[in-house]
């Protein structure tokens, strides 16, 4: 087979698709030898791609760079024929953004879907916003197969798109193995002295700052907290202008010194970030898989999380569930598993659990076991 992938989005920080993209397409050439693969990619990800994988070696892959960014007009227009001019068997695109005028045969990856539920807040017109929705909505359609990270997110692609579900396969994502290995211990003492840690708890929240991420009703259950107890908050991930909601609310609580915002972190720091603190919260309202609550319990971080949408199902009984709605509760979850070291010391047994059910060589295997049966 001749499988192209649309690796575009290789190095994307925002919702997990950079550490699909590069995790997938790295075990599927270790795994697979006999297919040729195209990826095409920028410049810059065809940089990052041969640093990571210097060691493969890989003689089936062909790398073809495209200056056309995603969700460009020219995505729309010119990919199409860049796309058919390498007469793959198979496409594979990482995410929704499918050229509509494609007309060969491909699988889509759908991570989530989150602005048919939450509208993000940007400067886009009302046409660009029905096109994005038009768009995924044709990219489902059209699919010969769809992935779908999670059994929430395949039901919400159903309900939404009303798509057969028997063209709807699950393959779950993993936590990325180099980003939870030895922390060089200059690292997490250059984070204490520069944020000016001591022995205090510290609650960790990764991801962006997004209303369904719910980081409004995590400050109000830190200040409740904060109430009572010594305790840190450090929110790691791009500081967004977009929603000054957030801002306020930090600056607001009477406890704005204890909280800390690290902004975007290179995966050294995000590791060491994981080492230092005492538990991991995800608030979230609404999750297609939820990477980063399965990194911190692959790292031995007990994790507490919201009881909506794909937690429940990815974290199992490896996480301590509250109702994002309800601050107190938030509030009352993380105390327990501060204060009390055997829920603790159970949560960070579970999760270790939990974590090694799910690899990147396991997806890779079943990604390619989609493509062999599509073009069989």
């Amino acid at each position: 087979m001749k499988i192209g992938i649309d690796a575009r989005l290789y190095r994307a920080s925002a919702a997990g698709i950079g550490r699909y993209s590069q995790n997938l397409i790295k075990n599927l050439l270790m795994i697979d030898i006999e297919n040729q693969y195209v990826l095409l990619m920028t410049k810059k990800d065809n940089e990052e791609f041969r640093i990571q994988n210097s060691e493969l070696r890989s003689k089936n892959v062909k790398i073809i760079e495209t200056n056309i960014e995603h969700y460009s007009l020219d995505e729309q227009i010119k990919l199409p024929a860049i796309l058919e001019d390498q007469k793959c068997d198979l496409w594979h695109f990482l995410n929704f953004n499918v050229p509509v005028r494609f007309k060969g045969k491909y699988v889509v990856t759908i991570h989530d879907l989150t602005l048919f539920f939450y509208e993000g807040r940007t400067k886009k017109s009302l046409i660009h916003k029905i096109g994005y929705k038009y768009i995924f909505k044709k990219s489902c359609q059209n699919a010969a197969e769809i992935i779908a990270v999670s059994e929430s997110t395949k039901n919400d692609i159903v309900d939404v798109f009303k798509t057969d579900p028997k063209k709807i396969k699950v393959v779950y994502e993993a936590a990325d193995d180099k980003t939870f290995g030895d922390v060089p211990a200059d690292t997490i003492d250059n984070l204490k002295s520069k944020y000016n840690l001591s022995h205090e708890p510290i609650i960790l929240y990764v991801g962006q700052w997004r209303p369904h991420k719910n980081l409004l009703g995590l400050i109000e259950a830190f200040d409740l907290l904060r109430k009572g107890q010594n305790v840190k908050l450090v929110i790691v991930g791009k500081i967004d202008s977009a929603f000054p909601e957030i801002q306020e609310a930090i600056d607001k609580s009477p406890h704005m010194r204890d909280i800390i915002k690290t902004g975007f972190v290179n995966e050294q720091e995000l590791a060491a970030w994981y080492k230092l603190a005492t538990v991991f919260v995800f608030p979230s309202y609404y999750e297609g898989f939820g990477l980063p609550g399965l990194e911190a319990m692959a790292a031995g971080l007990p994790v507490v999380a919201s009881d909506r949408t794909s937690l429940p199902e990815i974290y199992q009984d490896g996480a301590l569930y509250f109702n994002p709605s309800d601050p107190a509760d938030i509030k009352n979850k993380i105390a327990e598993v501060i204060n009390n070291q055997k829920v603790k010391a159970d949560l960070i047994a579970a999760g270790k659990i939990i974590s090694q059910h799910f690899s990147w060589n396991k997806a890779a295997q079943e990604t390619l076991k989609i493509y062999e049966e599509i073009l069989k």
